[in-house]
């Protein structure tokens, strides 16, 4: 039950600031970063080039390569190139950290782009040469009496001054769009298993949820977005043309999770959103679901919500952050809880005990009583995200412009009566009860 929890306040954590710690980890490396210009093109074109020109010097290759065999290599040169040149434009980190396991390389897979093919460790290490001098990389270990510690690699001199010569800027790079944006994650194992991604078959369903976030992903590249980075001081440079997203289903079902990821604002804090984003030249208001998992729940059941705030319980008024968390975690858990899940503590009295909360909980709600300690968490998260899918393609047809954070939207201020309107109408057809929608931060 905590490990459910846990992934729970991760996604709970994306809304809210981030540690300035955790912003200033080094990132992992993209596989599907492309260049998009045509300068950029030939920057990477031209590492191209230089790396068959040492191969052929150096003899490491007998032969010429097959076609199919070309392509991959320039696939995998471009992707380790482009996103070593927009990692050095960020200019933040040490790093990127890249796998050379053949466990993942090579591995056949939707997830899988072209650059994960068993030859990246040897392209890796030709770049690395002092010859050519376009990346540094310093090699992982299994930690098997110690902490592990991942492959990094990052841009060397050469490729530096490729991306001076070229001028080129974070927007002469761009992600592929053959990457799969309809992820699905297994069911973990144990609190050991960081539950990876799962291999699926398409259906109806699964080729018309790829339609939606490719139709989304298509309009939110039309939108001028800016950001201040005056009110980000702490996190990483950002990136406003970084606004791909993925729709991850949870538990192996695709009537489980949902939600959209992606898109530079989505880390960024509330703060830093509602002060340094604008959207078509205009100030933001981000317009947030109020009480949304027990008001699904609720529809779930067939019950009318009762009036008035459903996290103010009895006898713990006072600690509303609290009772919302414990009561989450009830979603999501498989059993009763024996103790405050981490972090919470903090937000009751030291003579509250978990039991005492849950109980009292449960007599403010007896209608959705039953759904506590059945996971239902998952399945109420796929019923909001679908409710959210909707909204934003409503606002679509609309011409209006939204970027969605889970259970929130953000939009021009311009449009917060009409976006509230259709927030409320979505969520009434969605889970048949009415949704309240409030002003983050007003």
């Amino acid at each position: 039950m905590y490990e459910e929890l846990t992934l729970q306040e991760q996604h709970e954590n994306l809304t809210e600031a981030a540690d300035e710690s955790d912003q200033l980890r080094d990132r992992h490396f993209n596989p599907w970063r492309i260049p998009r210009t045509e300068k950029a093109r030939a920057a990477i074109q031209d590492v191209v080039h230089q790396l068959q020109s040492f191969e052929r010097l150096y003899k490491h290759r007998k032969r010429k390569r097959r076609a199919v065999d070309l392509e991959a290599f320039e696939a995998t040169v471009s992707a380790i190139a482009s996103d070593l040149m927009y990692h050095h434009l960020l200019g933040h980190g040490d790093g990127v950290y890249i796998t050379r396991s053949n466990r993942y390389l090579g591995r056949k897979s939707r997830y899988r782009p072209a650059a994960y093919g068993k030859i990246l460790p040897t392209i890796l290490d030709h770049m690395a040469e002092p010859e050519m001098a376009y990346a540094e990389q310093s090699i992982g270990y299994k930690g098997y009496f110690g902490p592990s510690k991942e492959t990094t690699i990052r841009a060397s001199k050469r490729l530096i001054t490729r991306v001076v010569e070229a001028r080129l800027e974070l927007g002469d790079f761009g992600i592929s769009k053959g990457q799969e944006v309809i992820l699905l994650k297994r069911v973990k194992k144990g609190g050991w298993d960081d539950g990876g991604l799962e291999e699926y078959e398409d259906t109806p369903e699964t080729i018309l949820f790829r339609e939606q976030v490719m139709t989304i992903n298509g309009w939110l590249e039309s939108v001028e977005i800016d950001f201040d980075e005056y009110y980000w001081p702490g996190g990483r440079p950002v990136d406003s043309r970084d606004r791909r997203l993925r729709r991850v289903f949870t538990q192996g079902r695709f009537d489980s999770g949902g939600r959209l990821f992606g898109g530079f604002w989505q880390p960024l804090g509330k703060e830093a959103r509602r002060k340094g984003l604008m959207i078509n030249g205009e100030d933001v208001v981000e317009l947030d679901y109020g009480q949304m998992n027990p008001r699904i729940l609720y529809g779930l059941c067939g019950a009318e919500p009762p009036a008035g705030d459903a996290y103010a319980i009895p006898d713990f008024q006072h600690h509303r952050s609290g009772v919302k968390k414990i009561m989450n975690a009830m979603l999501f858990a498989t059993k009763r809880l024996v103790r405050m899940p981490k972090g919470v503590r903090k937000a009751f009295e030291e003579r509250h005990r978990v039991e005492e909360v849950m109980v009292a909980i449960e007599a403010a709600h007896p209608a959705i009583t039953s759904c506590f300690f059945t996971g239902i968490g998952h399945e109420a998260q796929f019923t909001e995200s679908q409710v959210l899918v909707d909204v934003l393609l409503t606002l679509r047809d609309l011409g209006i412009h939204a970027l969605p954070v889970h259970d929130s939207v953000i939009v021009g201020k311009s449009n917060q009566d009409k976006v509230r309107e259709v927030m409320l109408s979505c969520f009434l057809k969605g889970t048949g009860v009415p949704g309240i929608v409030e002003v983050v931060g007003g």
